[in-house]
């Protein structure tokens, strides 16, 4: 691990003077899409959310069922411009780090496959990118009347093959997510609608609260209220029902329609290179007329942060959400470039397999957090940016435990608990994405602080690919790719990844205490109701620690000033950054 531990002094000479200069300087990010690249101060919390779905009036329709949001719900992020008027053309390159898993909108699971199939999918539903209030996509309004929602669809919903998209197609999308044999990670966010559980238990061949009613309406009813359910649906991205009634849609099938699908998205697969570019074009039959503007994309992995700042730097990609914060200085630097720099959402840290028999002790899981100084990491390995985590809920959330404070770090009560729970064994593999500069650091920093306390760990870096395959598997012990387990748009978003018997539980944690608060909170459609409950939820997560939330990651999110259009969104996870909306950017000029 010294490659690792050089690498981090290397970094911080590229910040040439930030630790001089502070971090307000690099906080004073240009404003991507100010027609005038005036600087635009990013604050170092995330905006003030309101409930992202659920509460709905009665009789509200989609374009009304927007919550009450703050001004300005995300000062960090850039607003649409006014430079020109957007026309089509052009292609641009987003740079990743990490690979994507599938393409599958059925068991897709990483924020670069989430990605993929919102673009050549779309969505029944989607997340405005600043307040996460739900907003019509495919579904151009609904209705909700107590538990009962009707949807709409938009009146020219076509695929990119030019046929038809029907409520037919959604119903069916919808109870593939459900089906037991699917096995999708994001089965529970439906399972509140009537019918569902027996559905996905196999006691029912139908689901009794999805109902077609003609080619272009839906009617869902739900056996009991879910604050969350507006907002879950924007994991329905719609498949064609006529190529994949009968056939297998979990994470393993050969289907050759996973290959190349055929979907209702702004754009439309072209190739996959794995480990390099991803292609799509232009989707001629998408519902909004005139998008998206952009010919083509490619969304390409590049699997080290600090090459994404050297590939942006040389014109090699257009824009991307991950590029070293060591490069922040050169980045802002580029007469070509715009820098964004978003607030702290949710932190990254260690997730536990507490099937494991050691790690299953909670005091070997508290020995972990108290041995590490997370302050000093953050001084030392986050250039001034980033800062100990708190908790699982994003700290701009309505839901965020304001009382909570950070783990503190105790070398002494981290022996104790250790001692307590006895001789740590040496084989126990603590692993994080190979590339991401950040994780990579504090799985070295993890290593040498457990050495203190005598316990050897096995350090890995493995490709982000095979660690979402890993930890879907359950195959892993300790594992660094913790923000899916958080939660920055909606804090039902913990239901998920916690309930004990949620597909996505992939700590194996289990609370029977826990799975009541949670489904207490769900069901609360008040946030000032939802609010105490949350609380009893993140301390005990905060005490158990199935995730260990350890430091909130500074993000740069980086495009080419000749590109416009584009709003960022504080939220990386499901939103995808600044490339959220890539069907409204264009060409400046």
């Amino acid at each position: 691990m010294g490659a690792s531990q050089d690498r981090r002094l290397t970094r911080r000479a590229l910040l040439g003077g930030l630790a001089a200069s502070g971090a307000a300087a690099l906080l004073a990010a240009c404003g991507g899409t100010a027609p005038t690249n005036t600087p635009a101060v990013a604050p170092a919390t995330a905006p003030a959310t309101k409930p992202a779905g659920g509460a709905v009036p009665t009789g509200a329709t989609g374009a009304a069922t927007a919550p009450p949001t703050p001004a300005a719900a995300s000062p960090a992020a850039a607003q649409p411009t006014a430079a020109g008027t957007p026309k089509q053309g052009g292609s641009i390159i987003l740079g990743t780090l990490g690979e994507a898993s599938t393409i599958n909108p059925f068991v897709a699971n990483d924020t670069e496959g989430d990605f993929r199939v919102k673009l050549l999918f779309g969505q029944l539903v989607r997340l405005d990118p600043q307040s996460f209030a739900p907003k019509p996509m495919l579904a151009k309004s609904w209705q909700a009347q107590g538990n009962t929602f009707t949807f709409t669809l938009q009146d020219n919903t076509k695929f990119s093959d030019g046929s038809d998209l029907t409520a037919d197609d959604v119903a069916f999308t919808m109870k593939g997510i459900l089906a037991k044999a699917t096995a999708s990670p994001r089965q529970s966010f439906l399972l509140s609608i009537q019918g569902a559980q027996e559905y996905a238990n196999g006691t029912a061949q139908d689901v009794a609260g999805i109902k077609v009613t003609d080619p272009k309406t839906l009617v869902v009813t739900l056996a009991q209220p879910d604050a969350s359910f507006l907002a879950n649906m924007r994991y329905v991205s719609p498949v064609p029902k006529k190529m994949l009634d009968g056939k297998d849609l979990s994470k393993t099938s050969k289907e050759p329609f996973f290959q190349k699908p055929i979907g209702a998205g702004p754009f439309v697969f072209s190739s996959w290179q794995v480990g390099g570019d991803f292609v799509a074009e232009r989707n001629p039959y998408y519902f909004e007329a005139g998008k998206p503007y952009l010919d083509k994309m490619t969304h390409r992995t590049i699997p080290d942060a600090q090459s994404l700042v050297n590939a942006l730097l040389s014109g090699d990609i257009d824009g991307s959400n991950y590029p070293s914060p060591a490069g922040a200085d050169k980045l802002r630097a580029s007469k070509d470039l715009n820098v964004l720099v978003p607030p702290f959402t949710a932190p990254d840290g260690w997730e536990f397999n507490v099937a494991h028999p050691y790690l299953s002790k909670k005091e070997v899981r508290q020995a972990v957090a108290y041995a590490l100084d997370i302050a000093q990491f953050a001084k030392d390995s986050l250039y001034g940016l980033g800062k100990p985590g708190v908790g699982p809920i994003a700290p701009g959330n309505y839901a965020f435990d304001k009382s909570l404070k950070p783990i503190p770090y105790d070398l002494d009560k981290a022996k104790s608990l250790l001692q307590q729970a006895g001789a740590p064994p040496d084989n126990v593999s603590f692993i994080v994405n190979k590339g991401n500069v950040l994780r990579e650091d504090f799985l070295t920093y993890t290593q040498a602080q457990l050495a203190k306390i005598g316990w050897k760990i096995n350090a890995q870096t493995i490709e982000y690919a095979t660690l979402i395959d890993r930890l879907t598997k359950k195959d892993f012990d300790v594992q660094g790719v913790t923000p899916g387990t958080g939660a920055t748009l909606d804090p039902g978003e913990l239901y998920n990844s916690y309930l004990s018997t949620s597909p996505a539980n992939y700590s194996g944690y289990s609370n029977p205490k826990l799975d009541d608060l949670l489904k207490q909170a769900k069901e609360q459609l008040d946030p000032q109701q939802q609010i105490p409950i949350y609380a009893q939820i993140q301390q005990i997560l905060m005490d158990d620690l199935p995730v260990y939330y350890a430091w909130y990651r500074p993000f740069l999110h980086v495009a080419k000033k000749k590109f416009t259009g584009y709003v960022d969104s504080v939220d990386i996870a499901d939103m995808h950054g600044l490339s959220n909306t890539l069907q409204d950017w264009y060409v400046v000029g």
